[in-house]
């Protein structure tokens, strides 16, 4: 099986699924990876399950749309979290890695965070009035065939339009960028970070270096911004958080995340990774 960084490095956004069914045993190893707790940075634990769309028509009669953004797919994985000021990272966090293990497997996946009915996924976990849903990804095997928007030319293949290593990460200060060192193992898992998909690419985490601190950083974009459903720019700095740890877990590189908010620029701090 293929590792983490290479998993990162070829994940991409499958909108168009095979209509081949995942086998049993497949299935179970899905499971598996989704009974196993979650626990984000901040503590939060968001819960997720596998759901078979055609049994959740026929049992709860629901339908699962996707107002035409997925073509085909069978299965999704939903969850939901207690909400909080960073139940989104911890949600995009969690979901994240279990995305990365499911390309390690073979599988497509497609974040979805605002082309879904929420209220039939409230319905399939039972969610509590305090628990939100912020993302979902549909499951399953890459059709040959591209889906429907993909041929009308509405999406953008994932590492499209990606910036610059230097456009995200800084050291000291953000005049100073960090220039990529292939050798580095913490500049491969801030590689890694700069590899994360994010609501309509706008690619918001900055880095922010000073000694052995790595301070995680938002930048806002008013065009995604956030909804009264969940705050998505909050989720892809938890895939970008996924993404980093992931890289280190690999490279046997030990270290904790730490809230240390040094109080420089005028970004949103999200947690600083102590190495």
């Amino acid at each position: 099986m293929i590792g983490h960084i290479e998993a990162i490095n070829i994940r991409r956004s499958i909108r168009n699924y095979s209509k081949e069914k995942l086998d049993s045993n497949l299935i179970e190893k899905i499971n598996a990876l989704l009974s196993t707790p979650k626990i984000g940075p901040f503590d939060n634990r968001p819960r997720f399950v596998l759901i078979e769309k055609p049994k959740a028509r026929e049992q709860e009669k629901v339908r699962l749309g996707t107002y035409g953004f997925i073509d085909n797919a069978a299965y999704f994985i939903g969850g939901c979290i207690e909400k909080s000021a960073f139940s989104e990272v911890d949600y995009g966090y969690s979901l994240q890695r279990i995305i990365i293990e499911l390309t390690r497997l073979g599988l497509g996946t497609c974040w979805l965070g605002g082309s879904f009915r929420r209220k039939d996924y409230r319905k399939l976990l039972n969610t509590q009035k305090n628990e939100i849903i912020p993302c979902i990804t549909p499951v399953g095997y890459k059709s040959t065939k591209k889906s429907r928007r993909e041929r009308l030319g509405l999406v953008f293949s994932d590492g499209s339009l990606r910036k610059d290593f230097n456009t995200f990460f800084f050291e000291n200060n953000f005049e100073t960028p960090i220039i990529f060192n292939p050798e580095d193992n913490y500049h491969k898992a801030l590689e890694a970070v700069r590899k994360a998909p994010s609501a309509m690419n706008k690619q918001p985490w900055r880095v922010l270096k000073i000694e052995d601190k790595y301070h995680f950083y938002l930048k806002r974009d008013s065009i995604v911004g956030t909804t009264k459903a969940s705050d998505l720019q909050k989720v892809d700095m938890g895939i970008a958080l996924a993404n980093f740890k992931l890289a280190l877990e690999e490279l046997n590189v030990q270290g904790k995340w730490h809230i240390a908010d040094p109080n420089i620029g005028n970004l949103e701090y999200i947690i600083t990774w102590i190495s």
